[in-house]
């Protein structure tokens, strides 16, 4: 039983991840629910992955049973439970650090920035599973609207309003309490998406406006460059350089630049698949191996 800890219900990249991640797992054979504090599941977006009440899950976990986590907060209270524990490291923070140097704490990577981080502050390889984008996100030939600029406030409201009105002829449309389908559909038929969450440790809104063909132009983050190429899937850059670059969107002379971006942008997309994903899920369930025979209790045994 591999028991997935995430610490509430809310509206967060990283409570989606895991569901998403418990999701591959039972695709991959292997037995995986996720444990909330209370019991409740997130509505905000679809999972087929069984939700348990944290405590009372972890008070009746067997000796071979896996315990995955990805805040940092939760170390101490999971270490002392004595099961074997499983790092889904998810972002790079200083308060992961006396994590990554535990050397009975299975440490696994979401992209090629927190793999480098851990070689650096650990001194020891992770196991590099990926990172995906649902389904929803993905082109579906839709009518776009040049115009149509999404942000998401949460973080970098000033900036996002700010670029917008570089050129006033966007229409910014601030992104906040919608579930996931909603939020994919209008990606999906938006022209613009603004990444304002500057130094981001992880993310994954700018990669699904990417997979939904949208024309990125985001801040200088950490945990996305891999797929954030300035000039080429994005532009990345300073508030004057991502203001230069809003100028020239609805210059004709600028048309195939903006095309081919869209373009290179779903096509790198494409490699967050769920389902390229899958592959590297089912190498760790390898890994892990199989939980150890137990006999079975009958009740002769149990009296």
């Amino acid at each position: 039983m591999i028991l997935y800890c995430v610490p509430s219900t809310g509206i967060h990249g990283g409570i989606k991840v895991a569901y998403q991640f418990v999701d591959l797992l039972g695709r991959a054979g292997a037995c995986a629910a996720v444990a909330t504090p209370d019991g409740r599941a997130s509505g905000w977006f679809r999972s087929l992955a069984p939700v348990v009440r944290r405590d009372a899950a972890l008070a009746r976990l067997a000796d071979d049973d896996i315990v995955m986590f990805s805040l940092p907060h939760d170390y101490d209270e999971l270490r002392a439970s004595g099961r074997r524990l499983v790092f889904h490291c998810q972002g790079t923070d200083p308060l992961i650090d006396p994590i990554l140097r535990d050397p009975d704490v299975l440490v696994l990577t979401c992209w090629e920035e927190a793999a480098t981080y851990v070689r650096a502050v650990a001194g020891r390889e992770p196991v590099e599973v990926g990172i995906a984008v649902a389904d929803a996100f993905h082109y579906r030939g839709e009518e776009k609207d040049a115009l149509a600029t999404l942000a998401m406030p949460r973080r970098g409201r000033e900036i996002a309003r700010g670029l917008a009105a570089s050129e006033p002829r966007l229409a910014l449309v601030e992104v906040d309490g919608l579930d996931e389908c909603e939020v994919a559909a209008l990606m999906r038929r938006a022209g613009v998406y603004l990444a304002t969450a500057e130094d981001e440790w992880f993310g994954l809104p700018a990669l699904e406006a990417m997979a939904a063909g949208c024309l990125v132009f985001s801040v200088p983050v950490r945990g996305g460059m891999e797929y954030l190429v300035d000039g080429v899937t994005c532009h990345v850059g300073s508030i004057g350089h991502l203001e230069q670059q809003i100028a020239r969107l609805l210059d004709p002379a600028w048309a195939d630049h903006w095309r081919a971006m869209r373009h290179a942008a779903m096509a790198r997309a494409l490699g967050y698949r769920l389902d390229a994903q899958l592959p590297r899920v089912r190498a760790l369930v390898e890994r892990l191996g199989p939980p150890a025979r137990r006999p079975l209790r009958t009740p002769a045994a149990t009296r």
